[in-house]
């Protein structure tokens, strides 16, 4: 189970992601035929991008550490 944003892999796979939100793989499948989910395949496999799919986690990361009350 993954316990932290960094914990995910820059490219997951739908299964990976599935397991990360406790979705079904198949609903992350549909959602990604329905182009809800952002994904691109590379030599016959999906690949997620988790900053796509987590982008405000990601905007999070930036500047880590910092005072956000500060700005």
């Amino acid at each position: 189970m993954v316990r932290s944003f960094h914990e995910l892999p820059l490219l997951m796979t739908p299964k990976q992601l599935a397991d990360a939100t406790g979705e079904h793989v198949n609903s992350i499948r549909r959602s990604i035929a329905a182009g809800r989910i952002p994904a691109d395949k590379v030599d016959g496999r999906i690949y997620i991008c988790r900053d796509l799919v987590f982008p405000n986690t990601a905007k999070g990361m930036v500047g880590h550490g910092d005072d956000a009350r500060a700005r």
